[in-house]
């Protein structure tokens, strides 16, 4: 018997080896039961436990086991684990490792020197050990973080939540990281919440910030509380109560608010994805599902106590339905039952100098409240048709800045570290006003229109309709008001109120439009008849079947019986059929014979407008809807018809607009104008009213439409006539208007506006074209005569162009007009170009400009003549314009640019990127204009270490007198003309013998003058970052007497920033001898 059961053990075993080294083991496939998985191990031994009477698993050498339960995956990673299947419990000891995944919360990397793991509950105890959570949907990591948590020992229970002693919490993979938590406990808890107890944030070795107790949690408690402090409100608390919906993710960022240092350092535990929700009582629990609703429909309570300014409730609601014709419907009411707020010596209060609280009361419109508003309504809609609404409204122009900063989320950390505030805070929370606010209703609708009227009425819409009233405020000055308490009256939201300034009780734009004649007629719209599907294939006897088929084989016999039969003596018993190819059905064009269109198009539109004078008001009481100011009409009917004649596919084609355009305006009210306005609108209003008649006519004619070559030669025809006019003139009285109906004059250019010819002969064939224009303005219009020429080749283009016109319509003289021509050359795949161009006034008979500019790659040279005043040099006068114009050298210059190119040495680590801009400008017409500019730039990188930017720019304005001698003019600039020593004497710092010169005559006196220098440093210190910038440019400043001079003060920035809170962060400027800290 003992023997069997060794001889038992013994197969056990190697079946237990052989299954292992068969890619692993597996222990439990039952559901809610944890999969063990042997995935590698340098030896297996099988034993029993002496102490525990239970058999032992025990795996030596690289072992790698993982324990699968539900949605979790852990691995474990030991040189030794021993695994008891009895009481499911695994020891791990020596280069410990847990991995564990899952699908939402990320991946969780836990190292230590021994591991006891309860694989049934995944409960476990770890020793002097970490834990590396990398980003999930459950915190909120910066880029390329890893949340680090190091302890002595450590403990994780079943439901995933782990408690660390004497810990401490970092980003920082550092071996000594650069800042960290350090707490006696820390508990990682499901969700990604943490509680932290007795802990110091230090940066480096130093505590910043101490939190003897800290509990962030995941859940949200029902009225979502948020606290906070500004100078103006003072303490408050807001809360916000969704009925239905739920509030969105908190997408904020410590970047948003620099001085706010604690969002900043708990930023990273804000989850990136919301969770199903499960109440109880006051709390809502996140649960581990992901939440797959919208945040886009709410309706939520708002209720907020400010310590200064008082009480605030309102509703607040969006609905925006799925494939609905309701775009959006949304609300909102606020109402607050607020305090003045005095300012005294920059501190707020609510109490006013006499030590009472006065209460804000509102007025709308002469309706007095004891409690300021504001409410808002909007709508949408587009189907059947489009329409818009927005009503919002605000007691005073203040309510919104007062109350409008809301938050949503719980920030207690913030409010703690937020202190007493700031001036400057409070004036950037002013600049909100609202000054004007909008009721508006817009909407238009298309019709359908039948088809029987189709083409007829093609297009019948309404495609815009609106009202609205416009709102804007006032400032109060009433007599009340004005003998009231001085100070209330400079902080009391009521001094100013809206009052309504323009209402528009009707705006409308329609359109119709048609086609009433067309040839080919437009074909109708047929429906076609629906083939019917039968559900099961039909059967057909049989008898009908052989009937049928013995037709078909009788008829081909009769078929085969038709064809002549075979002959021997022919020579050829078969001919060979040519096959023609069928032409590319892309290149072949139908033709139209003939065809004729005559649409039209009606653009009725009609605007009302009710206008009201705000300096007759003092209070909100003084408004009355009766008292208009004035009142505006306008009616506005354009009816177009247009004809298209066209013969074989534009070969001839003929378009022709009539265009009429009644206008009527006017101000049937006018109370608020004095008589002598009065009469100027109302002569305004009549000389805008018109019933013009406008008539547009082309003619086109292509000749060689249907050659592939030649297509686009065209001979075109415009002409443009004012039909009917309408003129206005006053006989004595301004109030009698005589309005005449001037009717076309063919010989009168402004009712013939537009008279032209032209003829445009195009050839293009692959890379070759040429074209050749011929174009004549006609009488009435001064006559005018043009004339183009222009040639393409593969990498050249050429034209020429000019013309003769008169010099008026009473003139008949003609004059030429100017030659010009152009060249453009380019050649080895676009670097080398040559562009040339030349102007001549063949009237004046002169050369007006030649251009000329040569480019290789970051090469440029150019060079420009021009008739132009040349210039004389006197020595005591300067430069002295000549009388006679001339064709002159006026510019030459010659640049560099370089594109920037790119090194890298040392496997890519180290990149140097040189660039060079520069430049020589020669001034032909006064050379001592001429200029020569230098900008180099260098950039070195070394990867994710440190970056170095240097750039300047030297100019030198004196380049003429280094070879002034050469060219006729001596002695015109005062300096060395020796440009190498010059440049040599731009960085002598000494002189006289000394190394040090204070008068710097050398330097002074050269003519290369530097303008800036910036040198920018950006060095990457693990967790932190460290910018520099160094500007040198020198300043012309003006003292209090009024001497100039230049001051070379540098302009000094530096930046030192924390990665894992870019609101940490410190900015020293030195701006031109100014020291400053955070500027």
């Amino acid at each position: 018997m003992l023997l069997s059961c060794n001889v038992l053990k013994k197969i056990i075993f190697l079946m237990l080896v052989f299954f292992v080294s068969c890619h692993g083991f597996v222990f439990g496939q039952e559901k809610n039961v944890s999969v063990i998985t042997i995935e590698g191990a340098d030896f297996t031994e099988y034993k029993k436990n002496k102490e525990t009477n239970t058999e032992e698993i025990i795996l030596t050498g690289n072992v790698t086991i993982s324990v699968k339960k539900d949605s979790k995956t852990s691995r474990v990673s030991a040189d030794k684990v021993t695994y008891n299947r009895s009481t499911q419990m695994m020891y791990a000891v020596g280069n410990v490792s847990l991995v564990q995944t899952d699908s939402s919360e990320g991946e969780q990397r836990i190292t230590a020197t021994t591991l006891l793991l309860n694989t049934s509950t995944l409960e476990g105890i770890f020793d002097n050990g970490r834990a590396v959570q990398t980003q999930s949907n459950a915190i909120n990591l910066p880029a390329d973080s890893t949340l680090i948590v190091a302890s002595r020992i450590f403990g994780r229970d079943n439901s995933s939540t782990i408690v660390f002693k004497n810990a401490e919490l970092t980003f920082c993979d550092d071996e000594n990281p650069h800042w960290k938590i350090k707490a006696s406990k820390i508990w990682l808890l499901p969700g990604g919440e943490f509680a932290f107890l007795n802990a110091f944030v230090s940066v480096g070795s130093i505590p910043l910030l101490y939190l003897p107790v800290f509990y962030y949690p995941k859940d949200e408690l029902l009225f979502n509380p948020s606290f906070g402090y500004s100078d103006r409100t003072g303490y408050f608390i807001q809360t916000t109560t969704y009925l239905l919906g739920r509030k969105p993710l908190d997408t904020s960022s410590d970047e948003s608010d620099d001085d706010d240092i604690g969002k900043g350092i708990f930023n990273f535990i804000k989850p990136s994805k919301l969770k199903e929700q499960k109440r109880e009582g006051l709390v809502y629990h996140n649960l581990e599902e992901d939440y797959k609703g919208s945040t886009s429909n709410y309706l939520k309570i708002l209720a907020d106590y400010y310590g200064n300014m008082g009480l605030l409730t309102g509703l607040e609601g969006v609905w925006i339905p799925e494939d609905s014709a309701i775009s959006e419907v949304s609300g909102s009411a606020r109402i607050a039952f607020s305090n003045t707020v005095f300012e005294t010596n920059g501190k707020y209060t609510s109490y006013g100098p006499d030590g009472n609280v006065y209460k804000d009361k509102a007025n709308f419109l002469g309706v007095e409240t004891p409690f300021r508003y504001s409410a808002n309504f909007s709508f949408k809609s587009s189907n059947p048709f489009g329409l818009s609404i927005s009503i919002p409204v605000y007691s005073d122009p203040y309510f919104s800045d007062d109350f409008s900063e809301r938050s949503e989320y719980l920030d207690w950390i913030g409010f703690l570290l937020a202190g007493s505030g700031s001036e400057e805070d409070d004036e950037e929370d002013t600049s909100s006003n609202v000054s004007s606010f909008d009721w508006n209703v817009s909407g238009n609708f298309t019709f359908n229109v039948p088809e029987f009227l189709d083409p007829y009425i093609e297009t019948l819409s309404i495609t815009s309709l609106s009202s609205s009233i416009a709102f804007n405020s006032r400032t109060r000055n009433d007599t009340d008001f004005m003998e009231s308490n001085n100070l209330w009256r400079s902080y009391t939201p009521e001094r100013s109120f809206f009052y309504p300034s323009q209402i528009t009780p009707l705006k409308i734009s329609a359109q119709i439009s048609g086609t009433i004649f067309s040839y080919p007629p437009k074909e109708r719209k047929i429906k076609a008849f629906e083939t019917a599907v039968f559900p099961l294939e039909l059967d057909v006897p049989d008898y009908i079947a052989e009937k049928k088929s013995d037709e078909d084989e009788k008829k081909n016999k009769d078929e085969k019986s038709d064809l002549p039969e075979k002959n021997d003596d022919i020579l050829f018993d078969s001919l060979e059929i040519l096959e023609i190819e069928n032409p590319d059905a892309s290149k072949v064009t139908a033709l139209t014979p003939l065809s004729y269109s005559l649409k039209y198009s009606l653009a009725p539109q009609f605007i009302s407008q009710l206008n009201y004078d705000s300096s007759v008001l003092s209070c909100p009481e003084d408004f009355e809807w009766e008292n208009l100011y004035s009142s505006y009409i306008q009616v506005k009917s354009p009816l177009t018809i247009t004809s298209d004649l066209g013969f074989h596919n534009n070969f001839v084609s003929m378009t022709n607009d009539f265009l009429f355009e009644p206008v009527y305006q006017a101000h049937p009210n006018l109370d608020g104008y004095s008589e002598a306005s009065a009469i100027s609108v109302e002569k305004t209003d009549y000389q805008a009213r018109k019933l013009d008649l406008t008539n547009t006519n082309t003619v086109s004619f292509k000749p060689f439409v249907f050659n592939e070559i030649l297509k686009d030669s065209t001979i075109l025809w415009t002409t443009k006539l004012k039909l009917v006019k309408t003129e206005v003139e006053f006989l004595g009285d301004e109030l009698d208007p005589k309005f005449k109906f001037a009717s076309f004059d063919p010989g009168d250019e402004d009712c013939f506006t537009v008279h032209t010819l032209s003829a445009t002969i195009n050839a293009v064939e692959n890379d070759f074209s040429q074209t050749f224009v011929l174009s004549t303005d006609l009488n009435p219009q001064p006559e005018a005569y043009d004339a183009m020429l222009s040639f393409g080749f593969p990498h050249a283009t050429l034209s020429f162009s000019s013309g003769i016109e008169e010099k008026n319509s009473e003139d008949v003289e003609f004059v030429w007009k100017p030659f010009q021509q152009s060249l453009s050359l380019k050649f080895f795949d676009d670097n080398l170009n040559f562009t040339e161009s030349y102007n001549y006034d063949l009237e004046e008979k002169y050369s007006d400009s030649l251009k000329l500019a040569l480019s290789y790659k970051n090469f440029q040279l150019a060079y420009t003549m021009l008739y132009t005043n040349g210039y004389d040099f006197d020595s005591e006068s300067g430069w002295v314009q000549r009388e006679e114009k001339e064709f002159l050298p006026y510019s030459a210059s010659l640049a560099y640019a370089s594109s920037g190119t790119t090194y890298r040495y040392w496997k890519n680590r180290i990149v140097f990127t040189p660039k060079l801009n520069t430049s020589i400008s020669y001034d032909c017409i006064r050379p001592t204009n001429s200029f020569f500019r230098f900008v180099p730039e260098i950039t070195f990188k070394v990867h994710e270490a440190l970056d170095i930017t240097f750039s300047a720019e030297t100019q030198n304005d004196v380049i003429f007198r280094y070879f002034q001698d050469y060219v006729g003019y001596k002695d015109v600039l005062s300096g060395e003309k020796n440009v190498f020593k010059d440049l040599y004497n731009s960085f002598a710092f000494w002189g006289d013998g000394s190394f040090w010169d204070p008068d710097q005559t050398n330097r002074k006196s050269s003519g290369f003058k530097l303008k800036n220098m910036k040198i920018s440093v950006k060095r990457n210190l693990h967790d932190w970052t460290l910018e520099g910038n160094v500007t040198f440019k020198p300043r012309a400043i003006t003292d209090d007497n009024g001497k100039k001079s230049y001051d070379y003060h540098p302009y000094i920035s530096f930046l030192v920033s924390w990665k894992p809170m870019p609101s940490m962060k410190t900015e020293i400027v030195d701006e031109y001898g100014e020291w400053e800290l955070n500027p």
